[in-house]
Protein backbone atom coordinates (compact mmCIF):
# COMPACT_ATOMS: atom_id res chain seq x y z
CA UNK A 1 0.00 0.00 0.00
CA UNK A 2 1.33 3.49 -1.00
CA UNK A 3 0.72 6.30 1.10
CA UNK A 4 0.30 9.74 -0.10
CA UNK A 5 -0.16 13.07 2.00
CA UNK A 6 -0.71 16.09 -0.33
CA UNK A 7 1.82 18.68 0.41
CA UNK A 8 -0.80 21.39 1.51
CA UNK A 9 -2.33 18.67 3.73
CA UNK A 10 1.01 18.12 5.37
CA UNK A 11 1.64 22.06 6.13
CA UNK A 12 -2.08 22.19 7.25
CA UNK A 13 -1.89 19.17 9.48
CA UNK A 14 1.57 20.91 11.10
CA UNK A 15 0.33 24.30 11.21
CA UNK A 16 -2.81 22.56 13.43
CA UNK A 17 -0.45 21.04 15.63
CA UNK A 18 1.56 23.78 15.88
CA UNK A 19 -1.28 25.73 16.94
CA UNK A 20 -2.54 23.29 19.23
CA UNK A 21 0.34 22.76 20.92
CA UNK A 22 1.28 26.41 21.57
CA UNK A 23 -2.56 27.03 22.35
CA UNK A 24 -2.29 24.90 25.49
CA UNK A 25 1.36 25.83 26.37
CA UNK A 26 0.09 29.04 26.78
CA UNK A 27 -2.99 28.26 28.55
CA UNK A 28 -1.32 25.81 30.82
CA UNK A 29 1.37 28.51 31.44
CA UNK A 30 -1.04 31.41 32.55
CA UNK A 31 -3.19 29.25 34.94
CA UNK A 32 -3.47 25.75 35.31
CA UNK A 33 -7.66 26.00 36.07
CA UNK A 34 -9.88 24.38 35.16
CA UNK A 35 -11.77 27.27 34.10
CA UNK A 36 -8.97 28.43 32.48
CA UNK A 37 -8.70 24.96 30.21
CA UNK A 38 -12.35 23.79 30.15
CA UNK A 39 -13.01 24.34 26.34
CA UNK A 40 -8.88 24.41 25.33
CA UNK A 41 -7.86 21.04 26.24
CA UNK A 42 -11.05 18.84 24.97
CA UNK A 43 -10.89 20.39 21.74
CA UNK A 44 -6.60 20.57 21.35
CA UNK A 45 -7.24 16.49 22.28
CA UNK A 46 -9.83 15.83 19.52
CA UNK A 47 -7.42 18.15 17.14
CA UNK A 48 -4.60 15.54 17.93
CA UNK A 49 -7.02 12.58 16.98
CA UNK A 50 -8.49 13.78 13.97
CA UNK A 51 -4.37 14.82 12.93
CA UNK A 52 -3.73 11.02 14.02
CA UNK A 53 -6.51 9.46 11.66
CA UNK A 54 -6.13 11.44 9.00
CA UNK A 55 -2.31 10.44 8.78
CA UNK A 56 -3.02 6.98 9.55
CA UNK A 57 -5.84 6.52 7.02
CA UNK A 58 -3.98 8.59 4.17
CA UNK A 59 -5.73 7.82 0.47
CA UNK A 60 -3.60 7.12 -2.41
CA UNK A 61 -6.18 7.63 -4.90
CA UNK A 62 -5.50 10.17 -8.00
CA UNK A 63 -9.17 10.95 -8.39
CA UNK A 64 -10.04 14.61 -8.07
CA UNK A 65 -12.68 15.44 -6.17
CA UNK A 66 -16.43 15.58 -7.54
CA UNK A 67 -18.41 18.77 -7.73
CA UNK A 68 -14.97 20.49 -8.77
CA UNK A 69 -15.34 24.44 -8.83
CA UNK A 70 -19.14 24.59 -7.55
CA UNK A 71 -18.05 22.62 -4.20
CA UNK A 72 -15.26 24.89 -3.54
CA UNK A 73 -17.36 28.39 -4.08
CA UNK A 74 -20.01 26.80 -2.02
CA UNK A 75 -16.90 25.78 0.30
CA UNK A 76 -15.36 29.30 0.11
CA UNK A 77 -19.57 30.55 0.89
CA UNK A 78 -19.59 28.80 4.21
CA UNK A 79 -16.09 29.89 5.31
CA UNK A 80 -17.20 33.78 4.58
CA UNK A 81 -20.70 32.95 6.86
CA UNK A 82 -18.36 31.43 9.86
CA UNK A 83 -16.14 34.56 9.44
CA UNK A 84 -19.30 37.10 9.25
CA UNK A 85 -20.62 34.76 12.46
CA UNK A 86 -17.41 35.30 14.41
CA UNK A 87 -17.41 39.05 13.75
CA UNK A 88 -21.26 39.45 14.39
CA UNK A 89 -21.35 37.61 17.90
CA UNK A 90 -19.47 40.74 19.55
CA UNK A 91 -21.66 43.17 17.61
CA UNK A 92 -25.34 41.83 17.34
CA UNK A 93 -24.92 39.30 20.41
CA UNK A 94 -23.64 35.08 20.54
CA UNK A 95 -27.36 34.09 20.16
CA UNK A 96 -28.78 36.51 17.10
CA UNK A 97 -25.27 35.83 15.56
CA UNK A 98 -25.65 31.85 15.63
CA UNK A 99 -29.69 31.80 14.76
CA UNK A 100 -28.35 33.11 11.42
CA UNK A 101 -25.24 31.28 10.75
CA UNK A 102 -26.97 28.21 11.39
CA UNK A 103 -29.86 29.46 9.04
CA UNK A 104 -27.87 30.50 6.32
CA UNK A 105 -25.62 27.18 6.79
CA UNK A 106 -28.31 24.62 6.00
CA UNK A 107 -29.63 26.58 3.30
CA UNK A 108 -26.70 27.14 1.74
CA UNK A 109 -26.06 22.87 2.25
CA UNK A 110 -28.61 22.31 0.22
CA UNK A 111 -32.04 22.57 2.05
CA UNK A 112 -35.12 23.82 0.01
CA UNK A 113 -37.87 23.29 2.43
CA UNK A 114 -38.81 27.19 3.99
CA UNK A 115 -39.85 26.11 7.93
CA UNK A 116 -37.12 23.69 8.34
CA UNK A 117 -33.72 25.99 8.61
CA UNK A 118 -34.97 29.06 10.63
CA UNK A 119 -36.74 26.33 12.69
CA UNK A 120 -33.40 24.13 13.14
CA UNK A 121 -31.60 27.38 13.64
CA UNK A 122 -34.20 28.63 16.59
CA UNK A 123 -33.78 25.58 18.56
CA UNK A 124 -29.96 24.63 17.93
CA UNK A 125 -29.39 28.66 18.97
CA UNK A 126 -31.23 28.56 22.06
CA UNK A 127 -29.59 25.52 23.14
CA UNK A 128 -26.53 26.79 22.72
CA UNK A 129 -26.51 30.00 23.97
CA UNK A 130 -27.82 28.39 26.97
CA UNK A 131 -25.44 25.61 27.32
CA UNK A 132 -22.53 27.78 26.56
CA UNK A 133 -24.12 30.90 28.89
CA UNK A 134 -24.21 28.10 31.59
CA UNK A 135 -20.64 27.13 30.85
CA UNK A 136 -18.41 29.90 30.75
CA UNK A 137 -17.85 31.50 33.70
CA UNK A 138 -18.10 35.21 32.39
CA UNK A 139 -21.36 37.03 30.87
CA UNK A 140 -21.84 36.26 27.10
CA UNK A 141 -23.26 39.26 25.23
CA UNK A 142 -26.67 38.31 23.73
CA UNK A 143 -29.26 40.15 22.66
CA UNK A 144 -32.59 38.10 23.03
CA UNK A 145 -31.56 35.40 25.66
Amino acid sequence: MSYRLAPSHAIFLAIVLAFTVAMNHSAITAKFSLNNLIILVPASVIAVILIIVILLSGSDSDTPPEGGMRKMLGDLLLLALFCAFCSLMFVIGFDVATFFFVWFGIVLCGERSLWKPPAFALVFAVLATTAFGALFPFPMKTLVL
